[in-house]
């Protein structure tokens, strides 16, 4: 079984926890309509390539050396990984995504 792990910034029309409260929206939302149609309006604009380079330093460059794929959407990123390194692999990469002032969310 795989998990996938959605890197994302809030956009600036859901930036701070009253302007989410307003639409009632919830993390949850966002992933699973990201799940369904690989967007979302509170999806941001982020630096996912600083992301990836800092994730790069992290696991090494090599792709077939790491335990994960990462896929770049543009504006966020998603990492999918085995559920054998899901409880190491995930807390270390929420927290690199947490440098770039990214969500992460697990789905």
């Amino acid at each position: 079984m795989t998990f996938n792990l959605l890197l994302w910034k809030w956009s600036d029309d859901f930036d701070t926890p009253s302007k989410r409260r307003k639409h009632a929206l919830k993390m949850g939302h966002v992933t699973a309509q990201f799940a369904k149609t690989g967007d979302h309006p509170a999806i941001g604009d982020a630096d996912v390539h600083s992301f990836r380079l800092a994730i790069d330093a992290e696991f090494g460059q090599n792709e077939d050396d790491r335990p994960f794929a990462f896929e770049d959407y543009g504006k966020c990123a998603v990492i999918n990984y085995p559920n054998a390194v899901r409880f190491d692999l995930v807390p270390r990469v929420a927290g690199i995504g947490k440098r770039f002032g990214l969500n992460a969310s697990e789905f």
